[in-house]
């Protein structure tokens, strides 16, 4: 059974490129209050080149300062560095198709593309991981199967999956592991340590709890695909940060003692979790576009937001508000946390973000969200001035 991610595609309402300024309605106390200008901004491409959009800016990664932005081009293939400061092209890398240095993605599916603090370009897909030096004249390859990897013995109906990421360091992928028989869930997160290939397996029941919140479509019987929740990783410090689009919580990993803490949140705004009441099977297209409104009707939880400025996370949430007719509306409110993730603000706002979020990262104590303008890349900006009560 293929499973698919179950996209909220509700765009961001604010699409001029002049500066607005609001104050965001409060709907309990807290301990802080803010205002927040918003604007849009678009990247200069030059003369003669257009920046790769196809795939929505999901094989896109920053460098660690923010200033730059990588985007893979799976198509030629390239590198995209794009100057966030100066909101230019900085550079195009060309790399090679194949050959000793061939990379073999042009014009297939690449699950997941990273770059290591010292320069070195990791991309995954269905079958290895390669590795890139940052001169671009050495690789390596990475094997995730059983025959591959020391440390917590894995079965051969068990898969590391490719949709991970790399440290900082480049020393450890991060990803996830489970049973690869088209009807189980994942099992919990994999931890390889790429000098020794060793593998540490971290069971978590998220997974499974979410399980029964997919919508699975065969029709006439065929072959099924499954729309599933959405988990989100946040590499954080010393620590993994796991959440979902299903459950008003975190997961919190500690990768010095490889322990796992839950933090359930509450909110005034929203149901904590959804509820599931929506059909789960869908024979034909028709059926499967009705239950996918209907579910999209509860709540869907986005991912956390780091703003390494102000030290709080960000996290914006869908859920209806209202039907008119046969037409619904929905509403969008912005938890905020410390960096403790003690909930700490919860208000209505007047945008709506895309939830689950494509390419959205702070950066100097702005909100970037992708948008495409005109097939021309854009970031839809919010700048929060938090006043203290």
């Amino acid at each position: 059974m293929k499973k698919t991610r179950f996209l909220f595609l509700i765009f961001l309402a604010v699409l001029t490129s002049c500066s607005t300024k609001e104050s965001a309605e409060n709907t309990e106390a807290t301990t802080i209050d803010f205002s927040y200008e918003i604007d849009t901004v678009q990247v200069d491409p030059g003369d003669d080149h257009f920046i790769y959009l196809s795939n929505y800016m999901n094989t896109a990664t920053l460098s660690s300062d923010k200033k730059l932005l990588y985007n893979f081009n799976p198509k030629v293939p390239e590198l995209e560095v794009i100057d966030l400061d100066e909101l230019t092209i900085k550079e195009v890398i060309k790399l090679e198709k194949e050959g000793p240095y061939g990379i073999n993605a042009a014009n297939s599916y690449m699950a997941m593309m990273d770059i290591s603090d010292n320069g070195d370009l990791y991309l995954n897909n269905w079958n290895y991981m390669i590795k890139l030096n940052e001169a671009r004249d050495q690789v390596s390859k990475y094997w995730f199967t059983a025959d591959s990897l020391k440390g917590d013995p894995m079965t051969q109906l068990e898969k590391i999956y490719p949709e991970g990421q790399i440290s900082k360091d480049g020393k450890f992928f991060y990803s996830t592991y489970g049973i690869q028989d088209n009807k189980s869930p994942k099992s919990g997160l994999a931890i390889v340590n790429l000098n020794t290939m060793e593998l540490k397996k971290v069971p978590i029941d998220l997974f499974e709890k979410i399980d029964k919140f997919s919508i699975v479509f065969s029709p006439e019987g065929n072959s099924k695909m499954e729309i599933s929740e959405t988990v989100f990783f946040n590499l954080f410090q010393d620590k993994i940060l796991i959440s979902s689009t299903t459950y008003n919580e975190v997961f919190t990993l500690d990768l010095a003692d490889e322990t796992v803490a839950q933090k359930s949140f509450h909110s005034e705004l929203t149901n904590d979790e959804k509820e599931g009441n929506y059909q789960k099977r869908a024979n034909s297209r028709e059926e499967l576009d009705e239950h996918v409104r209907e579910k999209a009707k509860e709540v869907t939880f986005g991912k956390l937001h780091f703003d390494d400025q102000n030290e709080k996370f960000w996290r914006f949430s869908i859920s209806l508000d209202r039907m008119i007719g046969d037409s619904a509306t929905y509403q969008s409110v912005l938890t905020i946390f410390d960096k403790e993730l003690t909930q700490i603000h919860e208000q209505r706002v007047s945008y709506l973000m895309n939830v689950p979020s494509f390419l959205t990262f702070f950066k100097d104590g702005s909100l970037y969200s992708y948008i495409n303008l005109e097939d021309e890349l854009g970031f839809v900006r919010i700048k929060p001035t938090y006043e203290k009560n």
